[in-house]
């Protein structure tokens, strides 16, 4: 089944799904990704740049989120070499501009915009894992995952989010697809988390 692009710049129409899951992603996928551990904030604007990436291969129009994913990529290259960490509030801002970006090429469609939510996956994960395992240990010692494991799981949740998932039309599968992954990526997280020794 194939579904026609919309011309360059127009907005699309959305039913009462596809409206209820673009509040529901503008509202969440911003503040989860400025929650993102300040510890492994050098990785956030690479990820961010990962993001736009599967964003770009999961939405049905692409001629704005293209865009996003240039300066995204370009921002990253230029913040890693010279060590700038963006604030919270930049992250956030980031996050909200590249969440609707893809919720206007979306084409309308619900699965489109769930899809792209989901390509930010460790940044959406990361924050959770890192509340439930303060309640599950209640320690005071902090615990990280590695940061190359970080990137990883980003990468092969993004992957299987924005191409395992693209061909499939019907919300009861994309959303259990992408909430599955999400999960797994938090479990992996809680599970390869390391104490850090606090500092002096």
């Amino acid at each position: 089944m194939t579904f026609a692009k919309l011309p360059i710049g127009r907005v699309p129409r959305f039913n009462g799904v596809a409206t209820l899951v673009a509040i529901g992603s503008i509202a969440s996928v911003p503040l989860l990704t400025a929650c993102f551990p300040r510890w492994a904030s050098r990785l956030v604007l690479p990820l961010l740049a990962v993001t736009s990436v599967g964003i770009y291969l999961t939405v049905p129009d692409t001629e704005r989120i293209i865009v996003v994913m240039v300066v995204v990529g370009i921002a990253a290259a230029v913040c890693l070499r010279a060590a700038v960490v963006p604030s919270p509030q930049v992250v956030a801002a980031i996050a909200f501009v590249m969440t609707t970006t893809a919720i206007l090429d979306s084409g309308g469609r619900a699965v489109a915009i769930v899809r792209a939510a989901g390509c930010f996956g460790v940044l959406l994960a990361a924050p959770i894992a890192r509340s439930l395992d303060g309640l599950r240990t209640g320690a005071p010692v902090e615990r990280r995952p590695a940061l190359t494991t970080l990137a990883v799981v980003h990468c092969v949740v993004v992957a299987w989010v924005s191409r395992g998932l693209v061909h499939q039309r019907s919300l009861a599968v994309v959303i259990p697809g992408v909430g599955g992954a999400l999960v797994v990526a938090t479990l992996l997280l809680l599970a390869t988390a390391r104490p850090v020794a606090s500092r002096p």
